[in-house]
């Protein structure tokens, strides 16, 4: 997957390698992406058997059509057998937890290199997401950004975010890490997955909701989620709604047909039209474009 595929995905949805039912049906909950999960939701005890099922639930979900991507162990004990089994498996990419150093981004970089020549994978196929869970990876988040070419996208680690500030990760604490993570992404062409708040909440969905429009006006670009209830949530607010696609095809309309009868100012619905707006107003109507396709 590439930067810019990688920004039209409103959705990612966790499933853990060893749950053969949420594999299973990890393609019939509207996510645009599914993450196999090797590290969180995976025991300490069960970390090899996990690796061992990491490919054929891969390719099951695969099989369906959607983007998988593979969250991997950032553990010197782990990460370069589960990165060698993740390049295995027809992914779309590999998370990388704990992103903040990055001479180690290059590092990881170079094990996949080595790892697609070893079983005959194109070079250079395997992108990154990095996934910023420290202040610290806040404060470099450009650095990380311009670490290396297979960096795609950005993704925001809220709870490990504000356990290392002795923090709870409320909308209002998590919103300055978010809107720095996101201008970083978007300023180097990154894709930005997150919530400004807690991506463990799926039982008030008011608040989910907020989160995520907070992270949409902040930059962000999707969102990853641990449970289905999220994603419709995500798919609408990082989507583009009937009303939002005909208004943005008629901006372009109104403006095109002012150039075309020698027109410099054009007004619309009270407001006048520059390039800025137009320009936006393209923009979701590709957006929604994509999304009918």
């Amino acid at each position: 997957m590439n930067r810019q595929q990688a920004q039209t995905l409103r959705s990612l949805m966790f499933v853990p390698a060893t749950s053969p039912q949420f594999i299973e049906k990890a393609h019939t909950r509207g996510a645009d992406g599914i993450i196999v999960d090797l590290e969180d939701s995976i025991a300490p005890a069960m970390k090899q058997q996990a690796r061992a099922a990491l490919g054929a639930a891969v390719r099951a979900i695969a099989a369906h059509g959607l983007p998988v991507f593979v969250r991997v162990n950032n553990d010197p004990a782990l990460l370069r057998d589960d990165l060698d089994a993740a390049v295995q498996a027809p992914i779309a990419g590999v998370f990388l937890p704990k992103a903040e150093d990055p001479a180690q981004i290059a590092e990881v970089a170079g094990w996949l290199s080595a790892s697609e020549a070893a079983h005959g994978v194109a070079a250079a196929s395997t992108s990154l997401v990095l996934l910023l869970e420290s202040p610290l990876a806040i404060h470099q988040a450009g650095a990380l950004a311009r670490s290396h070419a297979r960096v795609i996208a950005f993704g925001f680690g809220s709870e490990d975010y504000a356990t290392l500030l002795g923090v709870r990760p409320t909308l209002e604490a998590m919103r300055m890490p978010a809107y720095s993570l996101a201008l970083a992404a978007r300023a180097h062409g990154l894709a930005a997955w997150g919530l400004a708040g807690s991506i463990g909440e799926f039982s008030d969905l008011d608040l989910f909701r907020a989160m995520a429009s907070t992270a949409r006006d902040a930059g962000f670009t999707g969102s990853i989620s641990i449970h289905p209830k999220q994603v419709a949530v995500l798919n609408e607010v990082f989507g583009v709604s009937a009303a939002e696609a005909q208004e943005a095809a008629e901006i372009v309309a109104a403006f095109d047909q002012a150039l075309a009868e020698g027109k410099a100012a054009v007004a619309f619905k009270g407001k006048m039209l520059d390039i800025p707006v137009v320009e936006r107003a393209r923009q979701v109507v590709e957006k929604a474009k994509r999304a009918s396709a």
